[in-house]
């Protein structure tokens, strides 16, 4: 398993409005299945490099979407 974080959203609707939103800005994103260890009311997320987690919080922030980070290999 990788180690990029993950952003965790309330449905998939914004998961993949907030993919969108990404790939407009260049930034990199993948939309993968919540891990079974992850709780989340949504069963997909997108992975971020760590490189372009700073950049993508602001973008998909400025867009008023709300969403978790979660660093896998933590709690949480």
């Amino acid at each position: 398993m990788t180690k990029e974080p993950l952003l965790l959203f309330p449905n998939v609707h914004k998961v993949m409005t907030a993919d969108r939103i990404c790939k407009k800005n260049n930034i990199t994103t993948r939309v993968i299945p919540v891990p079974e260890e992850i709780s989340s009311e949504c069963g997909m997320c997108l992975v971020v490099a760590p490189a372009e987690m700073e950049r993508c919080v602001v973008v998909l922030e400025e867009q008023g979407l709300g969403f978790k980070i979660h660093k896998r290999g933590e709690d949480a």
